[in-house]
């Protein structure tokens, strides 16, 4: 569970997250991974693994999907949310309750790195995911990278894609697209956290900033993620997958 110190920093920089050139970055590539890599069918069952407040089921509900679902070991982030018709659990993601191949698609977007056993989670996601299924991951790339910001967020560790590549064929699963994202942004990130390491600089990577720079960010992220529908990048500040269940073909 969170503590009071991560909490205060939760609900700051969940205020920001509509409009945030992270969140928003993310939620359209994740939006393009799954009409790509699995359908535009509206209709399809979709689980959030470590939803938080809902930003990304809530951006996929604006885009009409209807069989939205979200789980999450953090009561407090949930408990007092108007879901809707959106299906929100308290649960671990080691054990859900969820029948096998129930979900067409799972999103675990920057969960991985809170969880203990990150392969008990990969093969209870496996577990739940349809035949036919995609599951995507992001997670935080490079242990170098390491800052305030991993610690107030309680990450476990940072990936590399060698880790996230093995990690998931361990845990029996097929890639079909792993890559470095934040490729535009690596080298402002690697120069603030390397400053903020040096001057022992307590702060997160989430705060408000100007409107002008937080939409150029946007509209450069707009075309890495373009880009990335047809090649990989070889670093950058996140690290991702799209694979299936099954034996590497």
């Amino acid at each position: 569970m969170y503590n009071i110190s991560c909490m205060i920093y939760i609900n700051e920089y969940l205020k920001i997250q509509e409009e945030n050139w992270w969140f928003v970055s993310r939620n359209s590539i994740i939006l393009n991974l799954i009409k790509k890599y699995k359908s535009k069918d509206k209709k399809i069952k979709i689980l959030d693994v470590g939803c938080a407040c809902g930003n990304l089921l809530f951006y996929l509900r604006e885009k009409g999907f209807e069989n939205l679902y979200g789980i999450d070991y953090n009561k407090k982030l949930i408990e007092n949310i108007d879901f809707k018709d959106i299906k929100v659990t308290e649960c671990d993601a080691q054990k859900t309750d969820f029948e096998e191949n129930f979900f067409d698609v799972i999103v675990s977007s920057d969960s991985l790195e809170h969880m203990d056993d990150d392969l008990a989670v990969l093969k209870e996601m496996k577990r739940i995911l349809n035949k036919d299924g995609i599951l995507i991951v992001f997670v935080p790339a490079f242990n170098f990278l390491w800052s305030y910001h991993d610690v107030i967020n309680q990450h476990k560790r940072r990936y590399n894609l060698r880790d996230l590549y093995k990690k998931l064929e361990t845990t029996g699963f097929y890639v079909k697209k792993i890559s470095y994202w934040n490729f535009f942004m690596f080298v402002p990130a690697v120069l603030v956290r390397f400053l903020k390491n040096i001057l022992s600089v307590k702060s997160n990577d989430f705060y408000r900033i100007p409107s002008f720079i937080n939409g150029l960010i946007i509209s450069v992220l707009s075309i890495e993620n373009l880009f990335l529908n047809f090649l990989n990048f070889p670093f950058g500040v996140s690290v991702f997958a799209v694979c299936e269940k099954g034996e590497i073909k």
